[in-house]
Order: C-alpha cells, then structure tokens, then sequence
C-alpha cells in the first residue's frame, strides 16, 4: 500500500527519494549548519542535530543520484494508466440507469447541466455538406452496426 499523502496533522509527505531529486537540481548535495537550524526554528519541536540525522540518507542519495545522471543515466517515469479499458458487451456491466432531472420534483435529484452559449464563427470556412463527410469518415458497416448496438441497448436495458 502506498504512503499516506498527508500526516494526521495535515503537513504533505514527500519520499526521501523526492527530495534528494531536489537537492540534486538545486545543485548543492549538502545542507548547511544554519539551514538545519532553520528548518527546527520552522518545525518548533525538533532541533537541528535531528534533522541533520534525517537527511543523512537524503543528501547521501543525492550525490548518488548526481552521480548517476553525469554518467549519463537516464530516469523513465511512470507511464499513466490507462483510463477505461476496452469491454465488449458480453463482459461489460450493465450501465447504470440515468438520474431524474431536477424538474421531476426530486430534491435529492441531480441538476442539469448548464446549457452552454453556441460558439460564434471564427470566420468563413468553405463548408462540405454532412453527407459527403460522414461517408468518407465511417466505415462500410456503420450503418449496420449502429443498428446491432441499438438492439443490443435495447435488450439489455428494457
């Protein structure tokens, strides 16, 4: 299970690793006498000899990682997940049914959307007709598919 991002007192966490990346941009992998003591006059509970007990593993790993990155060593970050993964209707769960607009009278109902101000024309644009690009856009079958997705919808939520 990943770290909490926040102590109970509400202070943010940031892996040691982190902050070693920081020392290491900002150049210098070492933290001075009057930093520590300011970091305690800023924590108001610790002194400066603890804090400089805590980064020792921080700032060591900054020159490792400074290091590492004048040898040339390159750091590949994670890659995102991917949102929504694709599901055919045979595995797919059902899709909930949509909520009651608010002018049926629920008070708990969900409100409606804003309607948005159609957007003025930017300029004249040579228009092609809708028909002309929606053929050469969908494929041969669209048709046919919609129809089977239709049924498909049809069938499973009525």
């Amino acid at each position: 299970m990943p770290p909490k991002a926040s102590t109970e007192s509400g202070q943010k966490v940031v892996p040691a690793d982190c902050v070693s990346v920081l020392l290491m941009a900002i150049g210098s992998t070492t933290i001075s006498k009057a930093q520590y003591e300011m970091m305690s006059a800023l924590d108001g509970t610790r002194t400066a000899s603890s804090f400089e007990h805590q980064f020792r593993t921080i700032t060591a790993k900054a020159k490792e990682l400074k290091a590492r990155a004048e040898q040339g060593e390159t750091f590949q970050p994670v890659a995102p997940a991917k949102k929504g993964g694709q599901t055919t209707p045979t595995t797919a769960k059902a899709t909930p049914k949509k909520r009651k607009d608010m002018s049926s009278g629920s008070e708990d109902a969900t409100p409606s959307k804003k309607k948005t101000a159609t957007p003025k024309s930017r300029g004249k644009k040579a228009q092609t007709p809708v028909e002309d690009t929606m053929e050469e856009d969908f494929p041969d079958d669209a048709e046919e598919f919609i129809k089977r997705e239709k049924k498909w919808e049809e069938d499973v939520f009525t």
